[in-house]
């Protein structure tokens, strides 16, 4: 809540000596109905950056307010880049619902096409139609997004940037030449800034609200959401769990991993353990991170498949030795799992069933460890009496 506070005063502060430095110098009635409407519009502004469920209503209505603030724009739109590296609309006012699929490519945009192909900052563009010529020169008919934006004459746009990378672009348009001033940029300055804060804020929001739902360090379930899983499978009478397991999994050798070599090189060995167990389990099944060393999984399918993803994950995860370059230490872990029929709906159950059936696999390795280390000494002691 605190963060929330801060921001708003921060962009409350700006909008203030904004509105300071313009008011310094006498000026008309008009124009002081013209300050006294951008503080307002700037106060509701970062109140629907902290308030708005989704990035999107405030990108709407930041948007709205630019429109609102500029006399003469008519229409406009809020661009960012997809997962393609193509401008999309994320809001967008006075255009038709054609307008929502739209995908522009940068090198295509006005503001692109006016800075000489480097937007570093707010462009006017007072007489569109000779960029257009400059864009479609070659093009024989006229596209449909080009039929879709004949009515516009003017524009005033600037970059987006997310420390120091551009996202996007914020263009405002009008059906009129030599529609923007230079007062307008400073309106458009002022809410790209504001678009940089919602970008940031989200997005740590988004992160905040992910991690407390995943670790950290693997991005696997953190315990509190794997148990909820659980407990959504026991109430759901309607769901099949007759070939359904619980998985305890354990990393062999993980404290000596960290006191030997360092918390880094554990590390390491987590994340690469993470990444591995992720691969092999089906799009259905869950996995999360119980506790330092300690995972859990819910597997699909029957004794003989869970058995056989588990087997593949650990030779993959012994495989794995060379990258940690280190020959003193070899990757493994130990499992045990049980069916829900045997935990009969109890989630203590299944971890005490499970650990014991991994209890049972670590001491067959130490077992085996021990036989062959003996085995090691007898073949010495036969070779000195040799």
């Amino acid at each position: 809540m605190e963060i929330y506070i801060l921001l708003i005063l921060f962009i409350l502060i700006l909008a203030a000596a904004l509105l300071y430095s313009l008011l310094r110098n006498p000026v008309s009635a008009k124009e002081k109905e013209f300050l006294l409407l951008f503080r307002d519009t700037a106060a509701t502004v970062s109140e629907k950056i902290v308030d708005a469920a989704d990035s999107s209503q405030a990108f709407q209505h930041i948007l709205e307010s630019c429109i609102k603030l500029i006399p003469k724009a008519k229409c406009g739109n809020i661009l960012m880049f997809n997962a393609e590296g193509l401008l999309v609309p994320r809001a967008s006012v006075g255009f038709g619902k054609g307008i929502s699929n739209l995908r522009l490519r940068l090198e295509d945009s006005f503001i692109y096409i006016a800075s000489g192909g480097e937007p570093t900052g707010t462009v006017i563009m007072n007489r569109l139609s000779d960029i257009m010529r400059a864009r479609n020169a070659g093009d024989d008919e006229e596209s449909e997004e080009q039929s879709s934006v004949s009515f516009i004459k003017s524009e005033i746009a600037t970059p987006l940037f997310d420390n120091g990378e551009l996202v996007g672009l914020l263009c405002v348009n009008s059906d009129k030449i030599d529609a923007f001033t230079e007062r307008d940029t400073g309106i458009l300055d002022y809410m790209s800034r504001q678009i940089s804060i919602l970008i940031s804020y989200h997005k740590m929001k988004n992160e905040a609200e992910h991690f407390a739902k995943y670790d950290r360090q693997t991005d696997l379930m953190n315990r509190t959401s794997f148990e909820q899983e659980i407990y959504k499978i026991f109430g759901d009478p309607s769901r099949d769990t007759v070939n359904l397991y619980f998985v305890l999994i354990n990393l062999d050798g993980l404290r000596y991993a960290n006191e030997t070599f360092g918390h880094h090189f554990g590390d390491k060995v987590i994340e690469n353990f993470a990444e591995i167990i992720r691969k092999h389990l089906g799009k259905n099944d869950l996995c999360g991170r119980y506790s330092g060393d300690e995972f859990v999984a819910i597997v699909q399918g029957d004794n003989y498949h869970v058995n056989y993803i588990m087997e593949n994950a650990r030779k993959e995860f012994q495989n794995s030795k060379s990258i940690f370059q280190n020959k003193e230490y070899i990757p493994d872990f130990s499992y045990g799992y049980n069916s829900f029929r045997e935990g009969l709906g109890d989630l203590d159950t299944f971890y005490k069933l499970s650990e014991s059936r991994m209890r049972e696999m670590k001491n067959k390795k130490k077992m085996s460890d021990e036989d062959r280390q003996g085995e090691l000494l007898l073949s010495r002691r036969d070779l000195w009496q040799l």
